[in-house]
Parts: C-alpha cells; structure tokens; sequence
C-alpha cells in the first residue's frame, strides 16, 4: 500500500508542468477516473509506477526524467500540507540533514501509522562530500530520491550537488543503493574543532551507573558479543531475565535495515533504531505465530506482514545507540513505542515509569487528542472527496446530456467553434458544391382536418423519426423542419464529391418509408414529393436564441421549387443535379424528362436562358454504392455518443490492449451502415472524398 500523499504530488506536478490536458490524456492512458487524492487515502502499489509510465506515453519525456522532476517537486508540495516545516528544522547544514533523513519519517508516525519508510545512513563525510547508502523495499524511486536530495540542497542550503551512481543491488526483496554525494562541505571543518571542545567538558564530567540507570529506565546495555550486560529499570518490570541473553534472540532489529551485528552498529550510530521483542509480551493469545531464524531471532519481514492488531502484542523501543568507552559496550538508549491508551494499559506501563526528562509523557497522552480531532479531520475530509467525486460525476453526466443536446442541434464543428468564443461570424463557410432536398406531404391541410391535434402530432413525429434514421444511414445532414416540410443537405457541414448521390439515395428512401407508414384512423394512404437541386451555398449560425444552422442562396430556393412542383411519390430533381451524377456515376441512375423550369432565380444562377430541364427520378440500376461518408455530421453525432460510452467502459477495465481494440474494430464495422464493396472502390473514394465538383 502506498499514502495519498505521493499520488497527489505526481497528479499536482503533471497538472502543473503540463497542463490540465496532459492530465486527462494521462488518466486515460493509465485507465483511471479518479481525479482528486487526499494526503492519508490508502492507494496500489503500483500506481505511482503507472501515472509515470503514462506520462512518458503522452509527453514522450524519459521515465528518469519524469520521475526525477517529481521527486525535486516533493519539496513545494509539501508546503500543501505543512511538511515542509518540518523538513527545514531537521538539520542545521546539508550533511546534518542527510544524517538526521533516516529520522525524518519517524516523526511523521502520527500522521502516518502504516508508512513503511526507506532507510538512509551517511558514511566517509569529507570537504568535499559523502557517502549515502538508500536501502528501500519498494523498487523504482532512485531518481525520485535523487530529486528529492538536490532541491533540498538548493532550496534549503544554497548548495549544488552532484550525485554519482557507485552501486545498485537488490537484496532480500531491498533495493540497496550507495551515492557518492559531490557537495562544497563547509561546514566539515568547524564541526571537529566543536567535537573538540565537547571532548573537553566530558572529561570534567562524571557520573554513577546508579544515576545513568535512573535517568534511562528502558536502557539496554550489551556487550561486542551481542550478550546484554544491564538493563534500565522500565525493562525489569516488563521482560524478566533479559541479563546475560543475546540481544538478537530476544529483539529483532526492524530499523534501519541493516544487520543485527556490532559492525553495522557502530556505522550507523546517527540513527534511530527500532527493536520489537521476539515474543509477544502483552497477550498469550496462542494464534499469534511468532516465525524465528537460525539464531533465535524473528524474521522483520514475516514481522512487517503482521496486522497491527498482532503487532501491539509486542514490544517496540525506539531510540538511539552509542558506545561507551569505559564500559567497552553499546547502549540502547529506547522508550517504548505506544500508539494508545488503551496499548498502554494493556503492557502495564504506567506514566511515571517514564523519567521526568521524557516527553513521551506528553506524547503519550497529547497524541491520544490529536488522534482523536485527526481522525474527525480526516473523517470530514473524506466527505468532502467524496462529495467532489460525486459532484465531478454528475457534472460529466450532465455535460454529455448538454453536448447530446447541442451537437442535435447544431453541427459538431460548429457547436465546438461556438463553445470556444468565437462569434457567430466565424461560422459562417461557402460550400461551391451540395445537394439540398425538399420534402413536404400532399394534401396535409386535408389530412390535418380528419384528425385532432395530438394525432396530427404522433403522426408527424413517427414520419420523422423514420426519416431521422434514414438520414444517418445517408451521411447528410438534417436542416430543418417547419411544418409538413423536411429538409436536408448533403455535403454540408463536411464535404464530399458524392453528394448528389447521397441525396438521391435518401429520397429513395424516403418513399420507400412513407409506402410502410401506418398512421391511425386515416384511411386513405400517405404521400409526400421531392425537390432536388445541387449548387453553392452559404451556411452558418443566425440568431441568438435558439440559434440554428441555415442555409443562404439561390440553390436551397430552386431546391424547394422542384418540390413545389413536383407530383406525388416523385422525386424531381434539377438538371444540374443530374450533370454531377452522369459525370461521377454514369449509368447508375435512371432519369425521366419532368418539364421545364423557369424562374428569375435562374438569371441570378448564370443560367442565362432563365430556364432548366427538370427530371423524376425512376430508379437505380446498381444495388452497389460507395460508403457513406462516415464524417458525416448527423452520423458523427450518434458515433461520439458511442465513443463517450466505449470510453467510459475502457476506463473502468484499464488501457486498451490489442485483443480489446480488434473487439472494437469489430463492433464497429457491424454498426456500418453501407454495403461492403471491393477494396479499389474504397480506396478511390478515399483519395476524391475530399474534392468538391465545381
């Protein structure tokens, strides 16, 4: 398990270094919704190690790079929470500071009862540097560490440091790694003339191992041999016979992670040492399994797997080691490690077995408040999240809701322009080429007298949800509607040569389905007529309550003249319209001369004449047609629809793999609304759908 705390540094850095977009990217990458993360929320392991690899996908920025960066930003951040006091008051110089690292995570055990820190030790100080050894069980955070190490130097040190690489092993499930830290060290030389003169007092000093005892009840004192010589007090009450026993049969060394040897011991005497009984001292519940090596002593892995519920039955003592010269032996100078009251009564230790100096007095009892208002603080943090979560939830439900409704009304590429800021101006494009057709039902003020409103209503809106359908399988793009009249166009708002046609075809399809309409207590049967015309136009977005998207020109009213006078269940179409179908598909079509029209309309078309050939369509030859255009405007519609819900889906199963994205590809080609043609057909429509006759 892994803190909150680390996850919202790498979501606050990636949010901050690159943007709100990148983010979003980044989360679809890694297959997560989650936005938010507070600083105790228990996360995976492995998420820390995903959000970066995501990141590399998106930024294509190196992962040492990535990681690097987001351990120097862990300085800044913390100042979120107020860490960062903290982290200023632990050393007086840099190489203190590195000393007293290993330390730093103990005084955060409050805040953070399950952290399992990495260890650190300092060794071979020089002027001009020294030597760190990490050691962590988690894999994959050097460079994070490394970040973590030069901002430190420069925003708390003035110092520059270089980090030089000497060794990487893996242990024992432990990633061990020694640096050689390159650093200006002022301050080496003026702390052995302060080791000096301390040297000085401690010879003018003396006292009794009566009062040494007195002053430290919990001290543990053993020899080079690892056999305890004496014990405080405080020990006595607790653990009986501990004198003249190997500290390593009786503790397990659980920090830092070194080995329990003199040695080891005696390198490492900057910092905290965390012993734990082997034997539970507190409980003889028998189902606590206590595992032991060869020596006697229990394993801090199998210990560190334990629920905390078992581990309060042990002993922990914290504190520091040192040797004393005139007893040749190390001392343990501990307190016990209580993380409640209630702990606390149940190992019999009482307030006054501490020594007066001892501020676990206070701890003990000002850490049972805390936890408590923490707790509450949490509590009610947590709520917040959640209530952020549910909020953000909603929000993107009613954001779909809205988009649905808006691209329903308007195009998707003008609905998105008009969503940035732009005016409504800048919507406004020249098409040199689309079809636009008219439809209207004969006789519907007749009809309209034979039913009442409601019926005139449910007859209408079933003809025109069939129509809707229809026009998504086409590629064109409904207009409007005013009345009995339907219109559309096609080849706007995206254009293709092959707009005529699609026109065409949709009328076909139009009767087709007005022949199957039903429509209750009306007895005669249902016929409209069609008005086809291909020319420029101009469309864009008038108005500024309920705007819609229309169409200007000569074209959309010769249009709805060759519906006007066109015959029942006919579709008339204009001469021009049948130019751009001979010349792009010869011989598919079949046409029969209407009459003549003419109008004014067509001085104003450069059809000098003032008149044009109409012409009824009788049929299609050719059962085969090329795709429709899958851009379409309404089809792009209901596609992103499907594509917001694919995408909701992919994100609760994580990334998309090779096996789901063929899954995919597959639903989509059983969701096409054309039939399949040869692949050179499909291959010249792909290199002219972008042309437009002229």
């Amino acid at each position: 398990t892994m803190y909150g705390l680390i996850i919202d540094n790498i979501v606050t850095y990636i949010k901050e270094h690159y943007g709100e977009a990148v983010w979003v990217e980044v989360k679809y990458v890694c297959g997560i919704e989650q936005d938010v993360y507070t600083m105790d929320e228990i996360c995976s392991e492995g998420l820390a190690h995903r959000l970066i690899w995501a990141c590399h996908d998106v930024t294509n920025d190196t992962v040492d790079a990535i990681t690097a960066d987001i351990g120097y930003f862990f300085y800044k951040f913390l100042g979120k929470y107020e860490f960062n006091k903290i982290v200023r008051v632990l050393g007086r110089t840099f190489p203190q500071f590195l000393n007293g690292l290993d330390n730093l995570h103990e005084y955060l055990r409050f805040s953070f009862p399950k952290l399992k820190p990495p260890s650190f030790y300092c060794e071979h100080e020089s002027r001009t540097g020294l030597t760190l050894h990490y050691r962590s069980k988690r894999r994959g955070y050097l460079h994070y560490v490394k970040g973590q190490i030069k901002c430190i130097a420069r925003e708390l040190f003035q110092t520059d440091v270089e980090i030089e690489l000497l060794d990487h092993e893996n242990d024992n499930n432990m990633e061990h790694v020694i640096m050689r830290l390159h650093f200006n060290n002022v301050h080496f030389t003026r702390r052995e003339y302060d080791s000096l003169q301390i040297q000085g007092v401690k010879e003018k000093i003396r006292i009794t191992s009566d009062i040494f005892f007195d002053i430290f009840p919990f001290i543990i004192v053993f020899n080079r041999g690892m056999r305890i010589r004496n014990v405080g007090i405080g020990l006595v009450r607790m653990l009986r016979n501990l004198v003249g026993k190997k500290i390593t049969s009786e503790f397990i060394l659980m920090r830092p992670f070194i080995r329990f040897r003199w040695e080891e011991i005696m390198l490492h005497s900057n910092n905290i040492f965390e012993l734990m009984t082997t034997d539970a001292v507190f409980d003889d519940d028998e189902s606590v399994v206590v595992y032991k090596s060869s020596d006697g002593s229990m394993l801090a892995d199998e210990r560190s797997r334990m629920s905390e519920k078992n581990l309060e039955k042990f002993l922990t003592l914290k504190g520091q080691m040192f040797y004393m010269e005139e007893w040749e032996s190390i001392c343990f100078m501990g307190i016990p490690v209580v993380s409640n009251l209630g702990q606390m009564h149940k190992s019999g230790l009482f307030i006054n077995d501490f020594a007066l100096h001892d501020s676990s007095r206070d701890l003990v009892l000002a850490s049972t408040q805390q936890s408590a208002e923490l707790r509450l603080l949490l509590h009610q943090e947590g709520q917040k999240r959640q209530n952020m979560i549910d909020n953000m939830k909603k929000l993107k439900s009613e954001r779909k809701r809205t988009d649905k409704l808006l691209y329903q009304l308007l195009p998707r590429t003008v609905a998105d322009v008009l969503r940035k800021g732009e005016s409504a101006v800048a919507c406004c494009e020249t098409f040199s080429g689309v079809t636009i057709l008219f439809t209207d039902i004969v006789g519907f003020t007749n009809i309209c007298s034979k039913m009442n409103a409601i019926e005139v209503v449910v007859f209408l809106n079933s003809m025109y949800t069939s129509f809707d359908e229809i026009i998504d399988m086409h590629g064109v793009y409904k207009v409007e509607t005013i009345g009995d009249a339907y219109m559309i166009v096609s080849g706007a708002p995206i254009r293709t040569r092959n707009h005529a046609e699609y026109a065409l075809d949709c009328a076909m399809s139009f009767l087709g389905a007005v022949k199957t309409l039903e429509v209750k207590n009306l007895k005669e049967s249902i016929n409209i007529r069609a008005g086809i015309h291909s020319g420029p136009v101009i469309a864009g977005v008038v108005g500024l309550k309920m705007p819609r998207y229309c169409l200007f020109g000569d074209t959309v009213a010769i249009a709805n003249a060759m519906e006007s006078c066109s015959k029942p269940m006919k579709i008339q179409c204009s001469e021009k319209t049948k130019d751009i179908i001979e010349l792009y598909r010869p011989d598919t079509y079949t046409f029969q001369r209407s009459s003549v029209f003419e109008s004014k309309l067509l001085q104003r078309c450069e059809i000098a004449r003032g008149s044009m050939q109409m012409y009824f369509l009788v049929g299609k030859n050719s059962a085969a047609r090329l795709p429709t255009p899958r851009a379409s405007a309404a089809q792009t519609s209901a596609e992103n629809t499907e594509a917001e819900s694919e995408e909701d889906e992919q994100q609760k199963n994580g990334p998309a793999t090779p096996t789901t994205l063929a899954a995919h590809e597959v639903q989509k080609k059983r969701r096409m609304s054309y039939t399949p043609v040869s692949d050179a057909e499909i291959d010249h429509f792909s290199r002219t759908s972008s042309t437009v006759p002229r």
